[in-house]
């Protein structure tokens, strides 16, 4: 996996965290841990602690937040599904994001809507 490519699936996660305009610990903790996870099964080339995958999301909350507002939501969304067509492991990214969803015990309609479009942009089931 490239580094852009990993970005675009922390940007991913990130989304998720940011969909319903909520951020929760509990939520922002899972994607933590998810992203260790991840990174040591499918991108264990691209070094990353949790302190890393903390300090990501607080750098580049901002910038995922922006992606959510204004016209070209649905447009931003799209390219970074379909520019993580190729990764490996879309499967566990999904369980992922379902994960940092119900993080919070409130699984939003935009975060569902989020992920049903990954796994549709994907062809994961």
């Amino acid at each position: 996996m490239t580094s852009e490519e990993w970005h675009d699936i922390l940007t991913l996660l990130t989304i998720i965290i940011l969909a319903d305009r909520r951020v929760y610990k509990e939520e922002v903790d899972t994607f933590v841990s998810t992203v260790k996870s991840l990174n040591d099964t499918i991108s264990p080339e691209i070094f990353m602690t949790e302190g890393m995958a903390f300090d990501w999301f607080k750098s580049n909350r901002d910038r995922v937040s922006n992606l959510l507002v204004g016209k070209d939501v649905e447009k931003n969304i799209k390219g970074i599904i379909s520019r993580t067509r190729k990764v490996p492991g879309k499967a566990s990214i999904i369980k992922s994001m379902q994960n940092i969803a119900n993080a919070d015990s409130d699984f939003h309609k935009s975060e569902q809507n989020i992920i049903s479009r990954t796994a549709y942009g994907w062809g994961v089931a």
